[in-house]
């Protein structure tokens, strides 16, 4: 993929608002150890999901996150044995999983909904969740839970604005049953299609890891269409915090996730307002905040896309780092496949 290499965007200007974290939610599966919350906080999450079931390891992780001012994602089935109906728990369970892609693992919708209604009965204050492999299932599911889960991870196998066409088809369902507003959670791929179970055994093992603009591009293009919140699957590597596992694309999913806990900020207390027509056939958000008008401008497609002449009449200033190439590009008023650019408008 021909992109280019994008570093972190310093819109400082947004650190002035405290928001607190769960106002969107930037979280990443497959944290087991508590030890390990501390490194994930640092990176900039604020939610961890664990597939272990034993109530002391959720206990454990429920402590120390709390502790760290974090939210835990896990599964409430072995509560139901050892606790009742009227059991007050004290942990900072942003939502009970119930599932882990019933579509795919041809569970009913009768058996899921069962679950939930178990689950919301023994801990009524507690939002559920699960995920689906797909935007658009057969299995109508979209009004079980409090919050629905999209699972796609389209690096190598399809093209990677995919994701985010999984997202507007879960948003269409919601908007189909009257749901418009139904909290959706996108999962954005940090893994090697290598290391898991391919759909036919017989082919050969195919996949990589994402790169850092494969990435971010997916966490955004989630976000325009219609994710409310983001969690990374996964943080090991064959059983490996990548920290230690790929230390290298771990400082890539850093410089990310650090990027758009600073960006829904501004997306969740700015103003949308209309976009100017320069930046067409772009997918474009404009926002005013603070009296400074930011848009965020993605290119959803596989080659450059050419901006309107005006692009650089319009007192622009694209917030990237100061790299001559990306200074050419600017110039000729092209932006690169599948890429992200934040800009701000300058008061002069």
């Amino acid at each position: 993929m021909n992109t280019i290499k994008q570093l972190t965007i310093t819109l400082f200007c947004l650190l002035t608002v405290s928001v607190y974290a769960e106002d969107f939610t930037l979280g990443i599966y497959g944290v087991d150890n508590p030890q390990d919350i501390a490194v994930v906080k640092d990176a900039g999450f604020n939610t961890i999901q664990t597939y272990k079931k034993d109530i002391a390891t959720i206990t454990a992780l429920a402590d120390e996150a709390k502790k760290q001012n974090m939210k835990i994602v896990a599964n409430p089935q072995e509560f139901f044995k050892t606790f009742n109906k009227k059991t007050s728990l004290d942990l900072p369970v942003s939502a009970w999983y119930l599932y882990d892609e019933p579509d795919v693992n041809s569970i009913s919708r009768d058996t899921l909904k069962d679950i939930d209604n178990k689950t919301k009965l023994f801990f009524p204050k507690y939002k559920t969740t699960f995920v689906i492999g797909q935007g658009k299932t057969e299995m109508p599911f979209y009004d079980i839970a409090d919050i629905l889960m999209v699972d796609w991870y389209p690096v190598p196998h399809f093209r990677l604005e995919s994701l985010g066409k999984q997202i507007a088809l879960a948003k269409e369902e919601f908007i189909k049953i009257g749901l418009k507003d139904k909290p959706l959670w996108a999962v954005i791929q940090i893994f090697d299609w290598k290391e898991y179970k391919q759909f036919r055994p017989d082919n050969d093992r195919i996949g990589r890891f994402p790169t850092k603009d494969e990435i971010r591009f997916m966490s955004y293009d989630a976000i325009f269409n219609g994710a409310t919140g983001l969690f990374y699957f996964i943080y090991t590597s064959k059983d490996i915090p990548l920290p230690k596992a790929k230390p290298e694309n771990w400082q890539d999913i850093k410089e990310v996730v650090s990027e758009i806990s600073k960006t829904t900020k501004l997306i969740e207390n700015g103003k949308e307002i209309e976009t100017p027509q320069i930046y067409k056939p772009l997918q474009v958000k404009t926002y005013l905040y603070e009296n400074t008008i930011y848009i965020i401008l993605i290119n959803q497609h596989d080659k450059y896309v050419k901006i309107h002449k005006d692009f650089l009449k319009s007192n622009i200033k694209v917030l990237f780092s100061k790299q001559t190439k990306l200074k050419k590009i600017i110039k000729k008023s092209m932006i690169p496949p599948y890429s992200v650019w934040i800009l701000k408008k300058s008061e002069n």
